[in-house]
């Protein structure tokens, strides 16, 4: 098998003239780095999520990165091959909302300044469980009331160095409680606003010093001009000196102390020849760092979205009349507070979150209407009116993790359309843990982070087979191991 597949390597490598015009389908010499690792995966489907799904199919990846996607691709001799040409490839799974291996504790207030990477050890999870079915990154959420700090993405495997992928996805708040959330929220906006003031007034302050002292330089400069002036012209009379005191002996006077002698004061340095002074710069007042995120979204940073948490659809109402002055603010939502399968009222506001083109995570799940035996399929109503959704599990447990294919497959025979299925772990949550940049499709530049399944990823028959991070083949499934 490994000399056919190095004969298929060389006719590819003869053939090369025959479609370097074409670079869609191929790898020029031009466009091949001298260090560049190659890694090609022949799979018997490619599910890219970005767009066209190819059956068969080929990747192939450069550095880590995936190069090139499609079929009968052109890869330089000497890549690494993987035969999957039986299996489905498709991006990995991002688990959008988790505290895996992670304490729970009760922080209220505004904690903005808190990371939840901060508390991850690696050594201490057990990642391979989220390996196992299909998770390739995962983005860690800080716990606590009101507004509790701010979530980080993690890969579940490569190498150490390049475990983070981003250290500031989102800023968590909780609404779950609109008696205290909602002024805590309110208050937090009023803090942080007054920050900013504090800082402009101090920087009114120092520019109107600044122009006080440049007045005051400026007038004696004219007083000395003046003065100058008025010096006596030559052929003018001397005025008389006026009689000098007599004189009386003085003690002599001590010399004054030599430099690095005690008492002595530091050198002075001249200023060089043609050399200019720096002019002062405003050093700004410190501000509350719990604040910082939202001093930022105030001042159209946008260093980090809103992940608004809500428990029923009251608390989106109670939520979006705070925020009713900050319309620019990006936000996504979280709606998944309650137990899997319980009743749920988030339809009242479904049409408000399609208006505005709202992205909503939710977990994979079927509710049901309010007092009634109705099913609701929320994501499916969801993407309906318009809204961009992702699905996270309900809870943090390896059976809830390999449940989530199979959940995703209930919500497609609900209405759910495939592709918006396939989207939610990989496409949407990409997007909202802010790494869409990166992860969650099999496309040129994205990191080649796969899943590689025995089967169609709905079908819950499939078992995840290997997972490759950044080109590099981190877990793979045991006989008889699900």
């Amino acid at each position: 098998m490994r000399m056919r597949m190095r004969m298929r390597q060389r006719g590819f490598a003869v053939c090369a003239v025959c479609i370097v015009a074409v670079p869609a389908t191929g790898i020029a010499a031009g466009q091949v780095g001298n260090d560049e690792k190659f890694v090609v995966v022949r799979a018997g489907r490619v599910i890219t999520v970005s767009g066209e799904e190819y059956a068969p199919g080929m990747i192939v990846i450069a550095d880590g990165k995936v190069r090139l996607v499609g079929q009968n691709l052109e890869y330089p001799d000497g890549a690494t091959v993987i035969d999957a040409r039986g299996q489905t490839v498709m991006p990995g799974m991002i688990h959008v909302r988790t505290r895996f291996g992670l304490p729970s504790y009760n922080r209220p207030g505004v904690r903005g300044d808190l990371k939840a990477l901060d508390e991850v050890v690696l050594s201490q999870i057990e990642f391979e469980e989220l390996l196992e079915a299909g998770f390739t990154a995962v983005c860690y959420t800080p716990f606590g009331d009101g507004i509790a700090g701010v979530a980080g993405v993690l890969r579940t495997g490569g190498a150490e160095s390049a475990r983070r992928v981003k250290d500031a996805a989102y800023l968590r708040v909780d609404m779950t409680d609109p008696a205290s959330d909602k002024g805590t929220l309110r208050n937090a906006l009023k803090k942080a606003q007054e920050e900013i003031d504090k800082v402009e007034k101090a920087r009114q302050e120092w520019e109107k010093k600044q122009k006080e002292k440049a007045e005051a330089e400026k007038k004696q400069q004219e007083e000395q001009q003046k003065k100058e002036g008025e010096e006596p012209k030559p052929g003018d009379k001397p005025a008389p000196s006026p009689p000098k005191p007599e004189e009386k002996p003085q003690p002599p006077k001590p010399s004054p102390p030599k430099p690095g002698d005690p008492g002595a004061a530091p050198p002075v340095e001249a200023p060089k020849e043609g050399e200019k002074k720096e002019p002062e710069q405003f050093v700004p007042p410190a501000m509350d760092p719990a604040h910082l995120p939202l001093i930022d979204l105030i001042q159209k940073k946008y260093d980090v979205p809103l992940f608004i948490e809500l428990d029923q659809a009251s608390d989106y109402l109670h939520a979006e009349d705070v925020l009713k002055p900050h319309k620019e603010f990006p936000r996504v939502y979280w709606l998944g507070a309650r137990l899997p399968n319980r009743a749920s009222d988030y339809d009242y506001v479904v049409k408000a979150l399609g208006e505005k083109k709202a992205l909503v995570v939710v977990p994979p799940a079927i509710y049901y209407l309010p007092l009634t035996v109705e099913q609701y399929n929320l994501a499916a109503e969801l993407t309906k009116a318009g809204c961009k959704v992702a699905c996270a599990p309900w809870w943090d447990a390896p059976l809830e993790f390999d449940r989530v294919r199979s959940r995703l497959a209930d919500l497609v025979r609900g209405g759910l359309a495939r592709a918006d299925a396939l989207k939610s772990v990989t496409a949407h949550a990409a997007e909202a843990a802010g790494v869409a940049d990166r992860l969650g499709t099999i496309e040129k530049d994205r990191d080649a982070d796969l899943v590689f399944l025995s089967g169609d990823p709905l079908d819950p028959r499939s078992e995840v087979t290997q997972v490759m991070i950044g080109g590099e083949i981190v877990y793979e499934r045991k006989d008889g191991r699900r």
